[in-house]
């Protein structure tokens, strides 16, 4: 197996390189690029695209999220009792590229294959039941070992964060090259200025996207190492599922993440926003610009607001404050969210704001995550990677799941009309009205129910330093155990 014995090192050490750090961040943001352009579009590209009913799809997706809940626990564990040469996790990020990427492409390929037909055409919902379910299989088989190797990358939690920071930071400005491609191209071929159709232009996308960016997601199999030993004996399936009732750090998190799943409506509902209200698709990259300028620097700032507040403080500060936020952009712009001069500079100022607490959102509960690992091999004694991020990554795209779901079958609900002939209807004033409201207000009051299990998450100052000073020295009793 690949995995180094731990030397005798302080946990202070520092064990991974700024290169190998570079090469993480860059493979997750291959990663990002063709999983947040589909996660962007596709209930806007099974609806309005491949012209599939709206409720048929709610159901689909729907189903799929039920599906999560086996699939993701299941191949947690299978990566748990993974021991190869290769190590515990980069087998799967060795192997799974090029089936995802083939799948990706595939999935917005249907309206070119058999688009034809109406909005309930058996050929059209079978395909995109396929072809989705085959897509989330292979992105589950990538995302799991990718999100575990964090854990594992090394012993050293500082380590750990600049590694989830690399990722994280990376992906944001790599993993976001398809959704300011997407906005621009809808609005060309929308208004006749390039002669592509919009199946032609998702197509294409997904095609370079999928291409590029999972060239570059295999980076994380080739070239970053695995140093947190594991040990020899392969635990049992009873075992790894065991981990979840036994960590109850790892249960909070969980927790937090399922209470404020329907908050994340709001993304399936911009993109609807934007193209039906405002007219403008690309106008949300001009709005996004301080948002994404504020989002890069506030990885930087992640070390000073560690100097005040700890992983719970910030995730319950981050939460209050962008509840806050979008209560002020909905009462302000509630009058004014169809006029283009009211809501660009409202949504430039306070999108500005939020992007303070990014670095907080995208880093700390990855760091949590990890913490609970090293807590389940503090009690127990065995490392539960697989199954601590396979579990957390299954309530995030169940999450996803339920919010597109229900986001897409409110649609029928709130007068939204689509047509055969164009993927620009004119929507009712009414209709808008309820779309700015789904995109902004509601998410952030469902949304803001998760902060509450984190009031109990307690492994914080003198109780976490006792555990790591700890696990330190049981991490090098077994290296030693295991020279012998």
């Amino acid at each position: 197996m690949s995995n180094q014995n731990m030397p005798e090192k302080t946990l202070s050490t520092r064990y991974v390189t700024p290169k190998e750090n570079l090469i993480y961040g860059i493979a997750n943001g291959g990663q990002c690029m063709s999983y947040t352009f589909l996660c962007s579009y596709i209930t806007y590209f099974f609806v309005n695209v491949f012209n599939i009913d709206a409720k048929i799809v709610s159901v689909m997706l729907f189903i799929e999220g039920i599906w999560d809940t086996i699939n993701d626990p299941l191949m947690g564990s299978l990566v748990d009792k993974t021991r190869t040469r290769y190590g515990k996790f980069r087998p799967y990020l060795m192997a799974v590229p090029i089936p995802l990427a083939i799948t990706t492409i595939a999935l917005f390929a249907g309206p070119l294959i058999v688009g034809e037909g109406g909005s309930d055409a058996p050929g059209k919902i079978v395909y995109m039941t396929i072809t989705y379910f085959l897509w989330e299989f292979f992105y589950t088989i990538g995302d799991v070992p990718f999100w575990s190797l964090s854990a594992a990358i090394s012993p050293n939690p500082d380590d750990r964060t600049r590694a989830i920071t690399s990722a994280r930071f990376i992906s944001s400005i790599v993993g976001s090259i398809p959704g300011i491609a997407m906005p621009i191209l809808i609005d060309l071929s929308s208004r006749k200025i390039i002669s592509a159709s919009f199946r032609e232009l998702f197509f294409v996308v997904a095609l370079i996207t999928s291409i590029l960016g999972m060239a570059l997601f295999s980076l994380s199999g080739f070239a970053v190492k695995e140093r947190v030993q594991q040990s020899s004996e392969e635990p049992s399936l009873k075992e790894c599922l065991g981990g979840l009732y036994k960590n109850k750090y790892l249960r909070i998190l969980i927790l937090k993440e399922v209470l404020s799943a329907f908050g994340g409506i709001g993304g399936t509902f911009g993109t609807y926003y934007f193209v039906d209200v405002l007219g403008v698709a690309s106008v949300s990259l001009l709005m996004g610009i301080p948002n994404a300028i504020v989002s890069l620097s506030s990885f930087f700032f992640l070390k000073v607001f560690k100097k005040f507040m700890n992983n719970k403080q910030m995730i319950i500060f981050s939460k209050f404050y962008s509840f806050i936020l979008s209560l002020l952009k909905y009462t302000i712009g509630y009058k004014h969210y169809s006029s283009l001069s009211f809501i660009i500079p409202l949504f430039m100022i306070l999108d500005a704001f939020g992007g303070v607490t990014n670095g907080i959102n995208s880093v700390v509960p990855m760091e949590m995550i990890g913490e609970t690992v090293d807590y389940a091999e503090y009690t127990t004694g065995q490392r539960t990677e697989g199954i601590s991020f396979s579990v957390m990554t299954f309530v995030g795209k169940f999450s996803n799941a339920l919010s597109r779901s229900s986001g897409t079958f409110l649609l029928d609900v709130i007068g939204y009309k689509t047509s055969d002939e164009s993927a620009i209807v004119k929507q009712s004033s009414s209709t808008k009205s309820k779309i700015w409201a789904l995109y902004t207000i509601v998410p952030a009051l469902l949304g803001i129910i998760g902060v509450f299990p984190m009031f109990f998450y307690d492994l914080t100052g003198s109780k976490r330093e006792n555990m790591y000073k700890e696990l330190t020295e049981m991490r090098i009793e077994k290296s030693k155990a295991a020279t012998n």
